[in-house]
């Protein structure tokens, strides 16, 4: 006789559950993306076409030049021999006006506080030099510097401008002139025209700089690496800093120039080893040659 008790119900089946899974994989891929990742602008870089743009890379360069000020300013304040002297005047200060009493000190916070502000007030204006520059370079006159001189070596009728734009907002700039080397001085030369022009052409960074809060994220290394790109495509040598480019000029005594010449080595040096890595050919693994932007 069958029993009439009921079988336990069956256990769910492994692939049943593999379906589950699946569908909700798809589910989840399916999702759109996160708000916040699609949210974020484009990073672009591109030759500078319209006006108003190249009027942008002037500008932006130019602030890059006043922005030295900040720097030459501390190098001034911090520099050992500032330090020193200005402990010397604190001393000096408060041998004359102490006279032992407790009200003296105030006297002596006060002189000494006038005198500091003194001080700051001579720097402001040993460092406004770079406020002039800044509104030299931000030009056309400075922009077109060179062109329409005899025999001047300018390639082309005007600079190549790369900006860097992250959305709407251009954060970098690179200005890149196409310059034919001077040939060597020969007194049996009958003909220093056509020597010139058969001579190569090297790429020339006259401004290079990236908006401050953008950097050290690797805009400015990107820029470069689009200017040795540039050099090769046209077939120039180069690219090398222009001895006179547009962050070059220093209104300070040379005693404080300790941070410009270390910017200056770094920037020289991140040069030469992005024209190294784009030189080498792409492995065939895919490997990317290219630095972080």
């Amino acid at each position: 006789m069958a029993s009439s008790s009921s079988l336990p119900p069956p256990s769910p089946s492994p692939l049943a559950q593999i379906s589950e899974f699946a569908q909700d994989s798809a589910s989840i891929d399916s999702r759109p993306e996160h708000p916040s990742l699609a949210s974020i602008p484009e990073l672009t870089t591109k030759p500078a076409v319209s006006e108003d743009d190249k009027v942008e890379a002037l500008h932006l360069l130019a602030d890059s030049v006043a922005q030295q000020r900040q720097l030459a300013s501390s190098a001034v304040i911090f520099h050992p021999f500032t330090l020193s002297m200005t402990a010397l005047l604190f001393g000096l200060v408060y041998q004359k006006l102490y006279k032992g009493s407790p009200s003296d000190y105030a006297i002596i916070g006060t002189t000494f506080t006038g005198a500091f502000m003194a001080v700051l007030v001579t720097i402001r204006w040993l460092t406004s030099g770079y406020i002039d520059e800044a509104g030299n370079v931000g030009t056309w006159k400075w922009l077109n510097k060179g062109r329409g001189e005899r025999d001047s070596g300018a390639v082309g009728d005007e600079d190549e401008i790369l900006l860097t734009w992250f959305g709407d907002e251009v954060i970098g700039t690179l200005i890149l002139r196409g310059q034919r080397a001077t040939p060597p001085s020969s007194s049996g030369s009958s003909s220093p025209k056509k020597s010139r022009k058969n001579h190569p052409v090297v790429g020339i960074i006259r401004g290079w700089t990236v908006k401050r809060r953008y950097r050290h994220k690797g805009v400015g290394q990107g820029l470069l690496e689009e200017a040795v790109q540039l050099c090769q495509s046209q077939g120039w040598n180069g690219p090398e800093f222009a001895d006179d480019h547009a962050n070059s000029r220093q209104v300070l005594p040379r005693t404080f120039h300790g941070g410009f010449a270390k910017r200056e080595r770094i920037a020289r040096e991140m040069l030469e080893r992005v024209r190294d890595e784009v030189g080498k050919p792409i492995s065939i693994s895919g490997g990317s040659r290219k630095g972080k932007r």
